[in-house]
């Protein structure tokens, strides 16, 4: 597995997000968002690579500065991970464990004390995850608060 930080428009990052877009809307039956603009205070996108000889992108992941952000993180430098994604054929293989070790490692070499994200209900295979890699469950926080299917994750870097 080979991770590369690319710009939020790399072409393969784009491809991956939009392919992630359109898993979302056939769990949760909402529209499908193309091409979503980049958030504000991205940290870094990153890209998953297989390490054959076409390297073919297989999953990605952005991290976006939280700190101060929401009264529940305190002062603690906070990321938050987004668009976790391994595309579906590709699922099984330990790509998801693969970027969220480079995401940690990303995290802290950035300076970071805490990883928090929100998942969902319908994504039993994110949460399973998370929870095998040392998330714990957090309190709603943002946009995401009042959704019933939302569910958030926090990993503390300074214990890791």
């Amino acid at each position: 597995m080979l991770c590369k930080e690319v710009p939020w428009g790399h072409p393969d990052a784009v491809m991956l997000r939009n392919a992630q877009s359109a898993d979302l809307s056939a769990r949760y039956g909402s529209p499908i968002t193309l091409n979503e603009p980049e958030p504000e205070r991205l940290v870094s996108m990153t890209v998953l690579y297989d390490e054959g000889p076409a390297q073919l992108p297989v999953g990605c992941a952005a991290l976006v500065d939280f700190t101060g952000v929401e009264s529940l993180f305190g002062e603690a430098k906070t990321v938050e991970m987004r668009r976790v994604f391994i595309h579906p054929e590709l699922r099984g293989n330990g790509f998801s464990h693969g970027i969220i070790d480079a995401l940690r490692k990303l995290a802290t070499e950035k300076g970071f004390d805490q990883i928090v994200l929100v998942s969902g209900t319908k994504e039993p295979e994110a949460v399973g995850l998370y929870k095998s890699q040392g998330f714990t469950e957090l309190e709603p926080y943002g946009v995401s608060k009042d959704w019933e299917t939302a569910l958030f994750f926090q990993y503390d870097l300074a214990s890791a």
